[in-house]
């Protein structure tokens, strides 16, 4: 068992290794050195860990498309409100950070991120009280490249097609160091162009309509972001991050409805959404070594600002104007220290989040804005944790953890939280090749105070089933559950590794979103509501293995998650499975590197299972599942240039829903089926170093 000198001396190679220049990239990567592998090997609590050379091979043009990817995280694909990033339970952080998905409309922060910016994801598939309480299902950190080399310079430029609509990103990166400072700078700036295709039929009291609604979107982003670190003594580290990063969205659709028997159509409407945002990111820190123990504080503030126009340009004209400026505050401290067999951490943080959400709506001229269309939100919240990685034999560790939190709300309504959440994870290294790792947390979920707030985000003229105006609930209180994890692992000798863990997690006041009729409005609405107590328990399998016996440079990646739910609904006594949550999931793939040739390519495809949810409150919906292939090949030019081409989602995947409304009696009075219809996209990128 590599004890935590070893592993600490083993982080300080990693980071030599780094910083020297990596010729051949690999999925499956055959080295000496201490790997991804070797770490999650030894980590005393069950990690994933997803390298920077594997986040590049197949275009994914930010972390969120990137997360699409990785086993264990399930965001799905298509437009409608099911859609949302965040919408599993899985916490996604930054650099340790959790980030919010809910406080735009439309855009999430991790599509700011690119691929090129990450040193590493970490998956953790069961809470830790290091991290968050908010931990439900597991935590994905995405860790951002830091400082190492002295004098290096990236650019990478990347021209791509979305059907006949072009593509171009472009990234530069240098870092080096000057004295005592060491700095990484980083400029991403990026113009993509899609359109989309759905259509949509709805055969509603014998009367059938068929809509073709097309979507094309644009997007603009320029973001510079800058690390920097002082060293004055070996004692003392002083850090900067900050990042600020400018966004243009606009949206178009045009819709055309025919109706069954008639030669003209029944209805045209075409919206249009324009949008711009301003993300801030900005921290201050130290770290003080005294000794085996250190020390790490970081002061920081984030600011997110967006304007956006909604316009309806149909005979009923609906103009809305919306506003959205979130700003937080924060202040943590974490202490490690090693003594005997005991690694110890323990830290707190102080963070006080602000939230303004303005929008005012204009309809045939008029002015009609209520009262709930402007809301101030704020949260104080104080967390505090304490966590001992304990060696009690050469092949077992065990690491105990407790984090409390509290925190004050004010949403127009006001709430006082304040709870305890411990966890438990147990290590046994059987043999140097196989582990099992058991695991007990307890976790929390909290709403958003964007779903919160009672204002309404309007879908205006495309209000239907797939998508309804979407409204918050003041009356919401936090998700509660209890995980438990049991795996085994075992580990080859050409740095490969094959899993099975099974969990079960049981679930208190499950958050929902649920889905009506207002026949007042005659609009269908969303509202996150807690649906009752539920639970959730599944099967992972993993294999990661080199073939080179066979195949010289060849190898061989697949994960499936297989999983079943259960919740009965304390307002209808209706007892069913976890809304929109699919049973199967997987990736399978392989890399192949010709290395006369200085040649790699490869293949990875992702297939994400339906789902058939039961009628409540008169709807029901299901949805079919899908897959996605993509293809990638890159060659080595020289040890400067490196050239790579892409062709994703090759298959030109469709997402299909169907959505039923039934009456009073059970009888099903109307029907909706959307396709979702997507395009193959090639992309071709070369990129340098020097």
């Amino acid at each position: 068992m590599m004890n935590y000198r070893t592993i600490l001396a083993a982080t300080a190679m990693i980071s030599s290794v780094c910083a020297q220049e990596i010729v051949t990239l690999e999925k499956i990567q055959i080295a000496e050195d201490y790997t991804a592998i070797d770490e999650r090997r030894d980590n005393s609590i069950a990690k994933r860990i997803i390298k920077a050379e594997e986040l590049t091979q197949y275009g994914d043009s930010n972390a969120l498309e990137i997360l699409r990817r990785t086993p264990g995280v399930t965001i799905p694909n298509g437009k409608g409100p099911a859609s949302a990033p965040g919408k599993g339970y899985t916490v996604v952080m930054i650099d340790g950070e959790a980030t919010s998905t809910g406080t735009s409309k439309r855009a999430s922060p991790l599509e700011q991120i690119s691929p090129d910016m990450i040193e590493r994801i970490e998956v953790m598939t069961n809470g830790s009280a290091e991290y968050t309480a908010e931990s439900m299902g597991g935590i994905v950190n995405v860790v951002l490249k830091k400082p190492k080399a002295e004098g290096r310079t990236l650019a990478k430029v990347t021209v791509g097609a979305y059907g006949e609509d072009l593509s171009e990103t472009a990234y530069v990166q240098r870092e080096g160091k000057l004295d005592k400072v060491s700095y990484l700078v980083n400029l991403n700036a990026s113009n993509n162009i899609k359109e989309d295709r759905t259509d949509i039929v709805t055969d509603k009291a014998a009367l059938d309509t068929d809509e073709e609604r097309d979507e094309r979107s644009k997007n603009r982003s320029v973001g510079v972001r800058a690390k920097i670190n002082y060293s004055p003594s070996s004692r003392l580290k002083i850090l900067y991050d900050g990042s600020v990063t400018f966004n243009h969205d606009s949206n178009e659709i045009t819709s055309t409805t025919m109706t069954e028997g008639l030669a003209t159509p029944t209805s045209r409407y075409r919206s249009h959404d324009d949008a711009t945002n301003t993300m801030l990111w900005s921290a201050l820190g130290a770290e003080h070594r005294f000794g085996d123990d250190i020390f790490e504080w970081k002061a920081k503030i984030h600011s997110f600002e967006e304007s956006g126009d909604l316009k309806s340009l149909s005979t009923n004209s609906r103009k809305e104007h919306d506003y959205v400026l979130s700003r937080f505050y924060g202040l943590q401290g974490d202490y490690t220290a090693l003594r005997d067999e005991h690694f110890i951490k323990g830290g707190f943080e102080l963070k006080r989040s602000d939230q303004i959400d303005e929008t005012t709506r204009i309809l045939n001229g008029v002015d009609v804005t209520s009262v709930n269309d402007k809301i101030q939100m704020k949260e104080d919240k104080l967390s505090l944790y304490i966590q001992d990685e304990y060696t009690l034999n050469e092949g077992i560790v065990i690491t105990p953890g407790l984090r409390y939190e509290t925190l004050e709300r004010d949403y127009g309504a006001t709430s006082n939280l304040g709870y305890f959440v411990p966890s438990l994870h147990a290590l046994f290294q059987v043999t140097p090749k196989d582990n099992i790792r058991a695991s007990v947390a307890k976790t929390v979920r909290l709403p958003r105070l964007s779903q919160l707030s009672a204002s309404t985000n309007s879908t205006l003229d495309e209000n239907s089933i797939h998508r309804p105006d979407v409204i918050g609930n003041p009356n919401l209180t936090e998700e509660k559950a209890v995980s438990y994890e049991l795996r085994y692992e075992h580990f080859f000798a050409d740095k490969g590794i094959a899993s099975i863990g099974g969990f079960y997690r049981s679930i208190d006041d499950k958050i929902e979103n649920m889905i009506r009729f207002n026949s007042i409005s005659g609009r269908y609405e969303q509202t996150p509501e807690n649906a009752g107590e539920g639970s959730l328990w599944g099967l992972e399998l993993e294999v990661k293995k080199s073939l080179k016996e066979y195949v010289e440079g060849f190898g061989l990646f697949a994960n499936a998650t297989l999983q079943d739910s259960s919740i009965t609904n304390t307002l209808t006594g209706v007892k069913r499975e976890l809304l929109q949550t699919p049973n199967f999931t997987c990736n399978l793939g392989f890399d192949h590197t010709l290395k006369g040739s200085e040649i790699t390519y490869g293949a990875a495809y992702r297939y994400v299972g339906g789902y058939d949810d039961p009628q409540e409150y008169f709807i029901s919906q299901s949805q079919k599942g899908y897959g996605t292939l993509d293809l990638y090949a890159n060659k080595r030019l020289n040890k400067t240039f490196k050239l790579q081409f892409n062709v994703k989602n090759i298959t030109a995947s469709t997402v299909e829903t169907t959505s039923r409304l039934y009456d009073a009696g059970g009888a099903i009075t109307q029907t909706q089926v959307d396709k979702e219809h997507t395009k193959p996209q090639v992309l071709l990128s070369i990129e340098g170093k020097w």
